[in-house]
């Protein structure tokens, strides 16, 4: 009798088998049929000749990485043998995460403060989507923080400390984002880190070494003031962002010598500029290494009547020394934009700004406004020539499709990237 039951279990397994074989191969199959189009909304595809943009389009079980080069679109579909762990927050280089954090490549950093002890952790992101504690490094500058409306207020910035971080291959750079309430002597340092967890008892071989001194003497009663901003590498060169008697300003610093290479000042630029009005503290900074450009971008609202959000970009030329080579006043008309790993990206391509921005379409269902993150997404290419719109495509995709159940699904929800798919390591070439 239990051979007869062996004899009968062989089909079934068989069967099954074949089943999950079958699955499997119409699985592989629709692997390059899902939806990928560049279309055209506005202008020619000839904005974009000298312009690549890269990315992939990911879930937990497969991604699919693109290729828009000279206005033509390539794909490539991989399927993964196991799910992967997508982080739970996804990161774009213009500015800190959402949780006060900040990534070179793989390395990821955060800064805790206390009094004037600054200690800076690093982080290692696994292929997991993992962080891995690595290291540590402290910083004691010779600031005073002397605040002239509330003696007893709490310590404050101009912008998140993790702004003041810049790495150039395994070197990491801080400085301190002080506000005009800051007096002595803020500085520019080069990290040593120590192993995570075990703090050495002789810390001078892990002192961090002062490479720019930069005094606030701006800052005493009756001077013109001073902010630091943030700081970022351009190449191997850092680029020290300040606002100086209601002016942005930009100093270049050698990242071996820390000698000053070069300084652009907007208070000598072109008069007819309100140039007080066209930067906010908090910034999105964008670098392009091989063109040695950096641009920066300060969001605000238009001064005309209608008070319409405006971006104010400025891209600066270190090949040598300093020079703004482009100025504009951009406004993107769309809808409300994805800050839920929404993609945010600026370059310059000769004489034109390229912004990369993804948007949600407007809530139709108030009751539904609890799953914003799931309404349809979509990703802009946009090209801008003297601050007027010549080009605006779009990379069209079945993204959307992965939200349609989740967002018909009754009661509660939680949302995880490993299900849907998101744009990763999207970026300007």
């Amino acid at each position: 009798m239990g051979t007869i039951r062996k004899h009968v279990a062989l089909p079934a397994l068989a069967l099954a088998i074949a089943v999950l074989a079958i699955l499997g191969l119409s699985v592989y199959g629709a692997k390059d049929k899902g939806k990928f189009e560049f279309i055209d909304l506005i202008g020619s595809r000839e904005a974009i000749r000298d312009v690549a943009l890269v990315g992939e389009l990911s879930d937990g079980m497969h991604s699919t990485s693109f290729r828009i080069d000279g206005g033509r679109l390539h794909t490539d579909t991989k399927l993964y043998d196991q799910a992967r762990n997508i982080p739970a927050y996804l990161y774009y280089p213009g500015s800190v995460g959402p949780f006060g954090a900040v990534r070179f490549g793989r390395m990821e950093y955060n800064i805790e403060n206390r009094s004037t002890e600054h200690t800076i952790y690093s982080r290692v992101m696994t292929d997991k989507g993992n962080s891995v504690p690595e290291g540590t490094a402290e910083v004691k500058p010779s600031v005073v923080y002397r605040p002239a409306s509330d003696e007893n207020a709490n310590f404050s910035w101009t912008n998140p400390l993790e702004y003041g971080l810049a790495q150039i291959g395994d070197r990491v750079f801080y400085t301190l984002p002080v506000t005009t309430d800051y007096t002595g002597m803020n500085a520019i340092y080069e990290l040593k880190f120590y192993d995570w967890g075990f703090r050495p008892q002789d810390m001078k071989s892990f002192e961090s070494r002062k490479l720019v001194e930069l005094p606030l003497t701006a800052n005493e009663p009756g001077r013109t003031g001073i902010e630091i901003l943030g700081l970022k590498a351009v190449g191997d060169k850092l680029a020290l962002l300040s606002v100086e008697a209601g002016y942005l300003h930009i100093r270049s610093f050698d990242s071996d010598s820390g000698k000053l290479l070069g300084e652009a000042d907007l208070s000598k630029s072109d008069p007819s500029i309100n140039w007080q009005a066209a930067y906010s503290e908090r910034y999105e900074a964008y670098v392009d290494a091989q063109r040695a450009l950096l641009t920066v971008s300060f969001r605000g609202v238009s001064q005309d009547a209608e008070e319409r959000p405006h971006t104010a970009v400025l891209s600066f030329d270190f090949s040598n020394g300093i020079e703004l080579v482009d100025w504009s006043n951009l406004s993107f008309e769309g809808n409300e934009e994805n800050n839920y790993g929404g993609v945010s990206l600026l370059g310059y391509r000769n004489g034109r700004v390229i912004a990369v921005r993804s948007y949600r379409e407007p809530e139709s269902e108030q009751e539904r406004g609890v799953f914003d993150i799931l309404r349809p997404q979509h990703l802009y290419l946009y090209v801008f020539e003297h601050a007027k719109l010549i080009y605006k495509g779009e990379l069209a995709t079945d993204k959307n499709d992965d939200r349609i159940r989740a967002f018909n699904r009754v009661g509660g929800y939680d949302y995880s990237p490993t299900e849907h798919r998101n744009f990763l390591n999207v970026a300007l070439e």
